[in-house]
């Protein structure tokens, strides 16, 4: 399970990779561009998400909510499950942590 942070909604969503392929690029290989230059394929899935009111308050965004953010975010939510790396989560992890602060 991935958690992408969206700024721009002030939403957290939860993701699930559900397909992933990588494929390197075969100089050798004249068959199609595909094989020549390779290619890279991500399909993922909302599990769940939050958004912060103006208040701070953490709220579920419901399954229209995430498919609404999806459309409106899909090729940056996709560019960030690729780039899990450990500055970037470290990162990530203090965005969130700033943006959800534990509720008592």
């Amino acid at each position: 399970m991935y958690e992408v942070l969206v700024e721009a909604e002030a939403s957290v969503l939860q993701c699930e990779i559900t397909d992933l392929v990588d494929e390197q690029s075969k100089t050798g290989a004249w068959s199609s561009d595909w094989d020549a230059h390779g290619y890279r394929e991500l399909e993922f899935r909302v599990v769940s998400g939050q958004w912060l009111d103006p208040d701070g308050t953490p709220h579920d965004l419901g399954m229209n909510g995430c498919a609404e953010v999806v459309d409106r975010y899909a090729e940056f939510i996709e560019e960030e499950l690729w780039a899990p790396c450990p500055a970037d989560s470290m990162k990530r992890w203090q965005i969130l942590s700033a943006l959800f602060p534990k509720h008592k």
